[in-house]
């Protein structure tokens, strides 16, 4: 277990669906005409089907139940539409198993549902221009987790990696421990496996130092370490996530009542 292997891993995988290529090449050149990537998703049962059981996720919470994908554009939008896709083909790669991290498949679905509803509801009132990119981005942050559990589980030590990372005080120290790499940096190798933009190859590259990050991708980096602080495998919207999440918005220069009306408004659908 370890870097190499990761690696390897990594290379293996099969190409993305041709769904997905299709629907990422109409999104270079802006937004993409909404009935031609209606028609896409809907030629692929597995995405739409997963489509609509994530948009009707408690998190988003929509007055009525959302029953086609047309109706799923309409109400959210191109932006996120393009991280519900990418996050189902994404996962469709994988056998999913977070054990390794002591956690269930189901909360860690909860997890990212939430991660992108935050996302998606707060940065949109910051840059939406940015939103653009960071609220698909806000999909795919915890993916190099699922590389390094699958890696983890396969090994003699997924015992005591479960036990380190619940009682560690840095979970990205723990995942470098034991396979040299943090679950970011295996999510940036993911994303360049794939041939992803290189904002979202070093967005997340750098997501656990936002201040190494080049110019360009900074304030990606700094809000995903945000949202991911206040929602994550360490703690959903608990005291002391969300005050470390305050402590990175006043570091980042970010405005805290913003993020934390969001924050109170995602509490209440949970209830």
């Amino acid at each position: 277990m370890g870097f190499e292997s990761i690696v390897s891993r990594i290379h293996s995988l099969p190409p993305l669906p041709e769904s997905i290529r299709k629907i990422q090449y109409l999104y270079l050149n802006g937004d993409p005409d909404i009935k031609e990537l209606v028609k896409i998703v809907e030629s692929d049962p597995v995405m739409s089907a997963d489509l609509l059981a994530r948009m009707n996720a408690p998190a988003y919470s929509f007055s009525r139940h959302i029953v086609s994908v047309m109706q799923a554009v309409t109400l959210i939008g191109l932006t996120p539409l393009r991280g519900f896709v990418l996050s189902s083909a994404l996962s469709r790669s994988f056998t999913i198993d977070m054990r390794p991290y002591g956690i269930s498949t189901e909360l860690f679905k909860q997890i990212t549902t939430l991660q992108s509803a935050l996302t998606f509801q707060w940065y949109m009132g910051v840059n939406i221009e940015r939103s653009k990119n960071l609220v698909p981005l806000s999909f795919l942050m915890e993916m190099g987790k699922v590389v390094i559990a699958k890696e983890v589980a396969e090994s003699a030590f997924s015992a005591v990696f479960q036990a380190q990372v619940l009682s560690s005080e840095s979970l990205s120290e723990t995942e470098r421990f034991f396979t040299r790499m943090s679950s970011c940096e295996v999510c940036a190798l993911l994303f360049e496996h794939w041939n992803f933009s290189e904002i979202f190859c070093e967005s997340i590259r750098h997501m656990d130092d936002p201040f190494k990050a080049p110019e360009p991708y900074t304030r990606y980096a700094e809000a995903l370490d945000v949202v991911q602080s206040a929602v994550g495998i360490g703690g959903i919207f608990t005291e002391r996530s969300l005050a470390n999440a305050r402590s990175k918005l006043i570091l980042y220069g970010l405005e805290v009542d913003r993020f934390m009306r969001v924050v109170e408004r995602l509490q209440k659908k949970m209830v």
